[in-house]
């Protein structure tokens, strides 16, 4: 019986008529090592689904085409998918899988049954795995990226409204931010003042103090903010929390001097 490892996601790069892909176009494979010099892959979609059936390839022409792909995440299903093929699941009652398995001489493999219950199991192992690399500080920064483009877009697109609720509920973001995240919030924070959104720039910024709360540059920008916002008041008092964190930070200094000249602080 064919033996199957599996290796992952790989990518390649060429299309159908030669031409080469750009970056973005690249195509994802599941990828499966055998016991008989071959590998077996099958397609993924743009959404990272299953995607057709699956082909067997000499080893030679696998090395010389497919590059490994160790950062890309898939959905607990498509893990599951991935390891009943690793243990030749044919199908399953509630839920068939149509596997394409040749030997190297080209024959048929019948590949033995996986139980449901099993196959359950192995769902819920790799959906905990999923969740834990959800978690990683990596995956969470990236995922926070990911949600400020979509609020972006939603800005771009004319939907304010909806782009401001979502940038009001990424500020808000508590699960798995930790304080090494705050240059995340902080990079949001310099793309909305650029954009002359203060409002939603100071929410950012603010959650930047709130993760990092002796931070002098943090307390320094949510002072620009307020300042931006007409709110002279504010913008004195974080000018002086940055200074008392940082009595050298000459940026806050000059600005404070700048701010009371212009008669604009608070009484």
């Amino acid at each position: 019986m064919l033996q199957l490892e599996y290796k992952g996601v790989y990518s390649t790069l060429e299309s159908e008529q030669g031409t080469a892909l750009t970056e973005q176009e690249k195509r994802y494979w599941l990828v499966w090592f055998t016991d008989n010099d071959t590998v077996m892959i099958q397609a993924l979609s743009a959404k990272r689904t299953v995607a057709g059936k699956q082909y067997r390839l000499r080893v030679e022409d696998f090395i010389h085409r497919f590059i490994k792909e160790p950062d890309v995440l898939l959905q607990p299903q498509v893990l599951a998918h991935a390891h009943l093929v690793e243990h030749e699941a044919r199908s399953l009652p509630d839920e068939p899988y149509m596997f394409v398995l040749k030997d190297k001489h080209g024959a048929d493999v019948t590949p033995e049954l996986v139980s449901s219950s099993k196959a359950l199991d192995i769902a819920r192992e790799e959906a905990e795995v999923f969740a834990r690399e959800q978690k990683t500080p990596e995956n969470v920064a990236k995922n926070l990226k990911v949600n400020f483009e979509k609020a972006l877009d939603a800005l771009e697109s004319g939907d304010r409204r909806n782009a401001l609720k979502l940038l009001t509920k990424l500020a808000e973001s508590k699960e798995g931010v930790l304080p090494e995240h705050k240059h995340v919030f902080a990079g949001f924070g310099s793309d909305l003042r650029k954009q002359k959104l203060p409002a939603a720039a100071l929410q950012h910024q603010l959650r930047v103090v709130e993760l990092s709360p002796k931070d002098d540059h943090a307390l320094f920008n949510v002072a620009r903010v307020y300042y931006d916002m007409g709110d002279y008041g504010n913008t004195i008092r974080y000018l002086n929390r940055a200074i008392a964190v940082n009595e050298n930070l000459k940026s806050a200094q000059r600005f404070l001097e700048y701010v009371r000249s212009e008669g604009r602080a608070a009484k």
